[in-house]
């Protein structure tokens, strides 16, 4: 029993010299945990989501605690337009497109005080992040 505290102190205390089998061990464990457990666990925030975005519901703390932030596909903000038959609103102003489709999807009057948009590695926009109030 006494052994096993004795190593557990080693192991915490990193007291094996090097070229050890325990070092080996230990350093082999460390580089398994780096590329074996999953990104997300390590909070990539450096990462940007430029794939696919979705026009989902996140609350994310925001600068004020009032407002909440929304991701918005420029794919599906584009067909809401041509719905109703608004499809240029997109390039002449932005944000009132953006308020006006919001405003459908939560059923709510909301107001948009501002927006980011996603780009691509060709420069393309492909979305959103809106902050609404």
């Amino acid at each position: 029993m006494k052994s096993l505290f004795v190593g557990i102190k080693n192991i915490i205390l990193w007291s094996h010299e090097r070229g050890t089998w325990q070092y080996d061990v230990l350093c082999a464990l460390i580089i398994g945990t780096i590329f074996l457990v999953p990104s997300k666990y390590f909070g990539d925030r450096d990462r940007s989501s430029a794939q696919t975005v979705k026009a989902n519901e996140r609350l994310v703390s925001a600068s004020k605690p009032s407002e909440t932030v929304q991701e918005v596909s420029v794919t599906e903000l584009q067909m809401f337009l041509d719905k109703l038959n608004k499809s240029e609103l997109i390039l002449n102003s932005p944000q009132e497109a953006l308020s006006l489709y919001l405003s459908d999807k939560l059923k709510q009057d909301v107001q948009v005080s501002k927006f980011e948009p996603f780009i691509n590695p060709q420069t393309r926009v492909n979305g959103y992040k809106v902050w609404i109030k």
